[in-house]
């Protein structure tokens, strides 16, 4: 298994939903942790609109991500508080999202593509969700230019810019990272999605599927667009 290009102490993890970042990177987040990184994961909404019907499926959909942060090794997760299938990126959330880039100061931020709006996956697509580049816009807009610049939202804590941002969920990618025996691990943590495995037809057959799609010499890999800012 190829070592992974950038060793960070910090990583933040933005996903706009429970489960985006088991699903899209669960393996790669997996193998930072293991290899030491302080990895934050920050969820911009509750998936309460991806949840049965039931008298909080927002509690019950935050009970499953502490589960499965923990089987991948993420230290913190924080929770953003916006709307499930409302999600904009406007002041509010780049906001909080320039607040944590500056608090955590992580090296490597990882978050969805903001461009995706179908995924071709051989004679099929995968539809691309508007919360999902709704995230992924915000987190581009908070790295640059508000987290780095001292004009913006000074009262939030020093500037700071990661030195790459890789985004998943991307329908071009241009980097690949070998899942190898953390692909398990990312299995483990989407079983713990214990409601989505009802709704949405089995996270963990559609994720096993999407790494086979990008898998690089038969090996299951998960798939970004990596951009090198400095």
């Amino acid at each position: 298994m190829d070592p992974l290009p950038l060793a960070p102490a910090r990583a933040l993890a933005v996903s706009a939903h429970p489960d985006d970042v088991e699903f899209f990177a669960g393996a790669t987040v997996a193998r930072l942790a293991r290899d030491g990184t302080r990895v934050t994961l920050a969820v911009c909404t509750d998936g309460a609109l991806g949840a049965p019907a039931q008298a909080d499926p927002g509690a019950l959909r935050a009970r499953e991500q502490r589960d499965a942060a923990a089987a991948l090794g993420i230290a913190e997760v924080v929770w953003l508080g916006f709307s499930d299938g409302a999600l904009a990126a406007r002041d509010g959330l780049r906001r909080r999202l320039v607040e944590l880039v500056r608090r955590v100061r992580p090296e490597l931020v990882l978050s969805h593509d903001p461009r995706t709006l179908w995924t071709p996956l051989g004679d099929r697509v995968q539809m691309g969700h508007s919360d999902h580049r709704a995230a992924g816009h915000a987190v581009l807009d908070a790295v640059y230019p508000r987290a780095l610049s001292r004009n913006f939202h000074p009262a939030l804590g020093a500037p700071w810019c990661p030195r790459e941002v890789w985004l998943f969920d991307s329908a071009a990618p241009d980097h690949f990272v070998e899942a190898g025996d953390a692909f398990e691990t990312k299995l483990a943590a989407l079983r713990l999605h214990a409601s989505q495995e009802a709704v949405a037809g089995g996270l963990t057959a559609a994720a096993a599927r999407l790494a086979e799609h990008w898998a690089r010499s038969g090996r299951a890999s998960e798939a970004f667009t990596r951009l090198r800012i400095w």
